[in-house]
């Protein structure tokens, strides 16, 4: 387990967030129907037109209403997942719910208010800070972006992104993309620079709920290359006489 990360992070967690209502709705005279204790980390869902029954009630890792932001969320849920990652442990964020329930907005976030910047961006600024700041360490960053659409697997970073890719299994790699685009990145604008590649190269299908919706899997990976250079290099708590190199993976998923 990594030192400095709570026994809490290393588990798999689950948090529930909440949007507003959005113009269509609010057109439409909808009501919402669920509530949240985000102190007990519970959501409570109103059946319409069923006063006498009691909400549904669900507890969750962490809820995150209406009036709270993607920073709160990073925070209390993602910093110490990226933390993990830098110290050589693979990490994994995934976003899951119907189109438009606002998992674009909570993975790849708004530029305005700043609090609302995405989860994988502010990932991007962690982990090149951490890199500034480590010592005796030496960094690789590679980045790839790939779509699962129709079952059919894309490379949103490869010279034609319509090309059709097959996912592979190796015994000691698990399963993977072979000739899947990996970009070698040095900056948090080189990585956002890419996202926004792969981002217009999605295939957007309007929805009644979404009229940009990607109706896709997004798959967006930073493969980090750590390389000690000093010389001992302690990791999972063994010395190895440099130099020392291992490969960690994050993860950042957004399903519709």
């Amino acid at each position: 387990a990594p030192s400095n990360v709570t026994m809490g992070s290393e588990s798999v967690k689950v948090v529930a967030r909440c949007r507003p209502l959005d113009d269509r709705e609010k057109t439409l005279c909808c009501k919402m129907v669920l509530s949240m204790d985000v102190h007990r980390c519970q959501c409570f869902i109103e059946k319409p037109g069923a006063q006498d029954e009691p909400p549904k009630q669900f507890t969750f890792d962490g809820t995150y209403y209406i009036n709270q932001t993607t920073e709160q969320l990073y925070n209390e849920i993602a910093y110490p997942l990226i933390e993990g990652v830098t110290e050589g442990y693979n990490g994994t964020i995934f976003a899951y719910g119907q189109t438009g329930s606002g998992k674009s907005f909570t993975m790849q976030g708004v530029s305005e208010p700043a609090t609302q910047k995405g989860v994988i961006p502010r990932a991007f600024e962690h982990i090149f800070e951490s890199i500034q700041c480590a010592e005796n360490t030496k960094f690789l960053v590679r980045a790839s972006y790939l779509e699962i659409y129709n079952e059919e697997v894309r490379d949103l970073l490869g010279s034609n992104t319509k090309q059709k890719h097959e996912l592979k299994e190796h015994p000691e790699r698990g399963v993977y993309v072979p000739d899947l685009t990996m970009l070698t990145v040095h900056s948090v604008g080189e990585c956002e620079r890419i996202m926004e590649q792969g981002w217009k190269n999605r295939a957007v299908a309007c929805t009644l709920m979404n009229k940009d919706s990607s109706r896709s899997h997004s798959i967006f990976t930073i493969r980090l290359e750590i390389c000690n250079t000093g010389k001992y290099a302690i990791i999972y708590t063994k010395t190895l006489t440099k130099p020392c190199l291992i490969c960690v993976i994050l993860i950042l998923l957004c399903c519709s």
